[in-house]
């Protein structure tokens, strides 16, 4: 039995490396111990080769801060016939001088980089230091391409280093029945949360968004029944208070969210889950279904909200749609705060607004109320080409941010909720 090592590589100095962030494109944050989503590739990329029969095992270097001499003394002892490594354009700079010695500690064993963005990496960066590149997802092309490789043969998304055209990308068909991600290959008990995802991929052509690039432009969606199944079992089988659903467009079918509801309240009560969308797939009536289901929090894409900015990049179609769009936002924010569902707004600043633009924005967001704000300057990930404007100078970016984020209003703990925590605290002898 061959046995194949997985690997999440160690964060720079100073940083986290969250390698699944922005569908795979990454975010590296400069700073330690920041926010970072588990790596679902991979859990995913341990089950399915399991699945086929190989010994599989994961190292996640970001959530147990293994450094690099600690990860390759431990991949040397493991002695793999194949390494694959998690890599994504935004780490890329720190993912590159890992694989590079891991190519020096193990100059026999083939080398694989994996990652729903690694196929943006330019190719002579990566090819003196890896055997091959998988283009799209481990789902789906993992098993083949690690067959491929150890018998030297070819297979669909797998990019050799003496490959000059890259393959198409593998995508996971829609309502593919794959086996449940191996999160106890990781180290599971050190996540706060976990993901699962029931869609991926996007065709409403937002200019700005690098999710459609990361994980294509057709939607592409398992079947609901089977992704409530398996926030079940997450729940039952991990006890996490936190399940996050990584759809970047979660209720842009209403019938399939229904299907997914009813599924998860069919056997007692369901577990907490998380999701995000546009504020116009989203209705009263499915917001009420989604928190009798179990929703807690939803994460709201509204951007800033300029019409010509949102026309200009795609987000609406014409400015008449404006004044319906900045309604609708409202209502979805203020019927969460009323059903109880905690409503986290991303804002997008950076793509050619005026103050006046930014201005609207914080009035809006000052009358809805949402529980948290976000605030992301844009960046230009590979694949995502910008149309041209004029961009704001980063110190006007920078103070608009922070206006931005004073708007949010928490919910506030009752003062019943407050008194117990209290009494909990003085029981345990913390504060004598």
């Amino acid at each position: 039995m061959h046995t194949i090592l997985l690997i999440n590589p160690p964060s720079p100095p100073g940083t986290t490396a969250n390698r699944e962030g922005t569908a795979g494109m990454g975010v590296l944050v400069p700073e330690e111990g920041a926010f970072f989503y588990p790596p679902q590739t991979l859990a995913a990329g341990v089950a399915v080769l399991t699945g086929a029969g190989y010994e599989a095992i994961a190292i996640d270097a970001v959530a147990e801060s293994l450094p690099t001499p600690r990860v390759l003394a431990q991949a040397q002892d493991i002695a793999p016939a194949l390494v694959a490594v998690l890599v994504s354009p935004q780490t890329w700079e720190g993912d590159r001088a890992f694989v590079r010695r891991l190519r020096r500690a193990m100059p026999r064993v083939p080398i694989l980089l994996i990652g729903t963005g690694a196929r943006f990496l330019p190719h002579d960066e990566w090819a003196p230091w890896a055997d091959a590149l998988l283009v799209g997802e481990v789902e789906w092309g993992l098993v083949s391409a690690v067959d491929a490789l150890l018998r030297e043969e070819d297979a669909p998304g797998l990019r050799r280093a003496s490959t000059t055209t890259p393959p198409a990308p593998v995508w996971t068909p829609p309502d593919a029945v794959l086996p449940y991600p191996a999160w106890d290959a990781l180290p599971v008990e050190r996540y706060p949360f976990l993901t699962l995802w029931g869609s991926r991929g996007c065709d409403l052509g937002c200019g700005y968004c690098p999710y459609a690039v990361g994980w294509g432009k057709e939607r592409r969606a398992r079947a609901a029944e089977d992704a409530a199944a398996e926030l079940r079992w997450l729940a039952k089988t991990f006890g996490k208070p936190r399940h996050i659903v990584r759809d970047s467009v979660f209720a842009i079918d209403p019938e399939w969210v229904n299907r997914f509801c009813d599924a998860l309240l069919r056997d007692g009560p369901p577990p907490p889950w998380e999701c995000e969308d546009r504020p116009d797939h989203l209705t009263l009536p499915l917001l009420s279904r989604m928190r009798e289901a179990g929703c807690t929090q939803i994460k709201l894409g509204v951007e800033v909200l300029s019409p010509e900015v949102l026309v200009r990049w795609g987000r609406l179609r014409s400015p008449r749609d404006f004044v319906t769009y900045r309604a609708h936002a409202g209502e979805v924010i203020r019927a969460c705060r009323e059903l109880g569902i905690l409503c986290r707004v991303f804002v997008l600043i950076g793509i050619g607004e005026s103050e006046a633009d930014l201005e609207a924005t914080e009035a809006f967001l000052r009358e809805a109320r949402p529980h948290y704000v976000s605030v992301k300057p844009f960046t230009s990930y590979p694949g995502v080409h910008p149309i041209p404007f004029q961009p704001l100078p980063a110190e006007v970016l920078a103070r608009w941010q922070q206006r931005l984020l004073q708007t949010a209003d928490p919910p506030r703990m009752p003062l019943w909720r407050r008194v117990r925590q209290y009494l909990r605290y003085r029981a345990s002898g913390i504060g004598d």
